[in-house]
């Protein structure tokens, strides 16, 4: 689990990118000014819309101590070409006067747990 949010968390900040570059950016992130339980909520909020049987789960949270908050919500549902059950989830985060949103496919596996899978597809 923790691998899988770790990932997501990751997602929700940058773009995938394996060279070097300017990330300058990344200061007017919402998640940058996020504090370690807005980041710990956030986590913990989208593993239960995953872990959720409802097909159209959402959730909100809020920090009171910092004023950020957010929301998941399962958008889709499948069984990936592999078995793997896999939902798609959008993130929505606030925080500073900020907002943020993203949509990540995950897929759940025994072993490893939900992981960011943007390559699955559908099993026909």
């Amino acid at each position: 689990m923790s691998r899988m949010l770790l990932m997501l968390v990751s997602s929700c900040v940058f773009a995938v990118g394996v060279q070097a570059q300017n990330l300058n950016f990344l200061r007017n992130s919402v998640m940058s000014n996020f504090q370690q339980d807005d980041t710990d909520m956030m986590r913990k909020n989208a593993n239960e819309v995953l872990e959720s049987s409802d097909p159209a789960a959402s959730k909100e949270w809020s920090n009171p101590r910092t004023g950020a908050s957010g929301s998941a919500e399962a958008v889709g549902q499948f069984t990936a070409t592999d078995g793997a059950p896999c939902k798609r989830l959008r993130l929505v985060n606030r925080a500073q006067q900020q907002q943020s949103q993203s949509t990540h496919t995950m897929c759940k596996y025994k072993d490893r747990g939900w992981i960011l899978n943007p390559d699955a597809a559908p099993a026909t």
